[in-house]
């Protein structure tokens, strides 16, 4: 399988299920974060938005705190369940705001491929993903 995407990809909901709130012409709704990029991010939500609305976000969870970000809405997908996964790509980012997702992006990265070759010494209080890490070899 080609992989298309042109960014790294962090999979929030794997250690930290993290909820955000998406505003659009018809409303707020809420959505739990499978996984972001400095492109987009895929979301699990409630609600059908439909493929092209516009969007705007922000994250609030340290050390990731953005300012408005706005989007779009490439795919919304049904799930066997009741949800909806919606994937939504950056229109509208800032550098600062996309540098450090991406940044987020490549420790967590560089941290599992470690874990994965058998490394003990991967977790550093300097990594970015640090705060939002919950791993058994996150040192204290």
């Amino acid at each position: 399988m080609i992989n298309r995407r042109k960014q790294t990809r962090l999979p929030v909901i794997k250690n930290v299920a993290k909820e955000i709130f998406i505003s659009t012409d018809k409303g707020f709704f809420q959505g739990l974060i499978i996984n972001l990029s400095s492109g987009g991010l895929l979301l699990l939500m409630y609600v059908d938005l439909p493929v092209g609305t516009k969007v705007c976000l922000l994250f609030d969870y340290p050390p990731l705190e953005t300012d408005t970000i706005f989007g779009e809405v490439i795919r919304s997908a049904k799930t066997k369940a009741l949800v909806r996964e919606v994937a939504i790509k950056f229109t509208n980012i800032s550098t600062l705001d996309s540098k450090r997702i991406n940044r987020l992006a490549i420790d967590y990265t560089d941290c599992e491929n470690k874990i994965m070759l058998g490394a003990l010494d991967v977790c550093r209080k300097e990594c970015s993903y640090y705060n939002l890490c919950e791993k058994k070899l996150k040192i204290k």
